[in-house]
């Protein structure tokens, strides 16, 4: 148990707004990062963000420990992701929303450069493709190196259901991957 992220949250029960900004900057960056790759847009990413951390402040009191802190608060976010898409409607309102604010490469880029940049453009693409659960799992695996017992406890499945889902989700990955080297 992350006997830090413990105290911070006992704390900011108690309504210590230091704690809570301690709390803040611990896990901004990272929960930003796991739900703008979720959800593909900045703005979204950045409200639901906040979202997060408002829970987190009003549920500081009743917090029980029955995980790590990190645990509790990237499943607040998973469930904040889900009600999100559930909102969009799917894939095809997703993708709209998923336009990168018109980025183009500027013309004085390098080709490399340029590739890198269709390159994250896919990715970030591809993601959208994958089912939700495969999606959060990859992600929170790659990009926060969690454990597939924290992944399972922030997806609510069994922890083969996440070895299942990452391999999934590396398999798809693979063959759309292999579909973009051949274009």
């Amino acid at each position: 148990m992350d006997d830090s992220g413990l105290q911070l949250i006992r704390a900011i029960g108690k309504g210590d707004h230091v704690a809570f900004e301690h709390l803040v900057k611990r896990y901004q960056n990272p929960l930003l990062n796991f739900v703008y790759r979720y959800v593909g847009n900045r703005q979204t990413a950045e409200d639901l963000t906040q979202e997060v951390f408002l829970q987190v402040y009003r549920s500081a009191a009743r917090f029980e420990p029955k995980a790590r802190v990190s645990t509790w608060i990237f499943k607040i976010a998973y469930n904040l992701c889900m009600n999100e898409m559930k909102r969009r409607k799917r894939l095809a309102a997703h993708e709209r929303n998923m336009q990168m604010a018109e980025e183009q490469p500027a013309q004085f880029l390098s080709p490399d450069s340029i590739e890198r940049f269709e390159l994250k453009q896919f990715m970030i693409k591809t993601l959208v493709q994958l089912p939700e659960k495969q999606r959060a799992a990859l992600l929170l695996r790659v990009t926060k190196g969690l454990s597939y017992q924290e992944i399972s406890d922030i997806l609510g499945v069994s922890r083969p259901s996440v070895e299942s889902l990452l391999f999934r989700a590396r398999k798809q990955l693979r063959q759309l991957l292999a579909r973009y080297e051949m274009e």
